[in-house]
């Protein structure tokens, strides 16, 4: 019984960490993200795999507001049809709590983006809202969780309607 007392404190000692600011105003930062998702195909079509990647450098102009350069790559294969998906743009985030070890965030992006397949090449814009909760792992180091709701314009929305996407990943700052 003890040992597993002690075990159990050991555990919440760890999980319950002091963080002395997750994030700060002037806090440079690289995070990456990626995620794999599998969509089932109608009857008639084949099943979808999809793996998307993406990369990103921000700068926190306060405590709070980050804007950050973004870029995003995607590559599946539908109907026997290798489609890439690629797009460059920016995001802006508003973080809550920024000292707290849980930091949640709320922000916007918005991408050029272009996708091409064996027979069609057209681009377009990627905009829509992001949410995140990131986690702080030590004062250079945090896992995050992210929901982009990616809306399409242009010519590549004759390609992509819109769609949610998750994804998890680890960021670096330099402080």
């Amino acid at each position: 019984m003890k040992r597993w007392l002690i075990l159990f404190v050991v555990g919440c000692l760890a999980v319950a960490g002091a963080a002395n600011a997750a994030v700060q105003k002037g806090d440079t930062e690289l995070d990456a993200l990626g995620a794999w998702i599998t969509q089932n195909g109608e009857d008639d079509g084949g099943d979808i795999d999809v793996f998307f990647l993406s990369a990103g450098v921000g700068y926190f102009l306060t405590d709070n507001i980050q804007v950050q350069g973004a870029a995003l790559g995607a590559w599946t294969e539908i109907e026997d049809s290798d489609t890439d998906i690629w797009a460059i743009g920016g995001r802006a985030k508003y973080h809550f709590m920024p000292t707290n070890q849980w930091v949640p965030y709320i922000g916007g992006q918005v991408m050029w983006a272009n996708a091409e397949d064996d027979s069609d090449d057209v681009d377009g814009v990627l905009w829509g809202p992001v949410a995140g909760l990131r986690y702080e792992l030590n004062a250079y180091n945090d896992f995050f969780v992210e929901y982009q709701y990616h809306i399409w314009s242009g010519d590549i929305s004759d390609f992509l309607d819109d769609g949610h996407a998750l994804f998890v990943g680890l960021i670096h700052q330099f402080k």
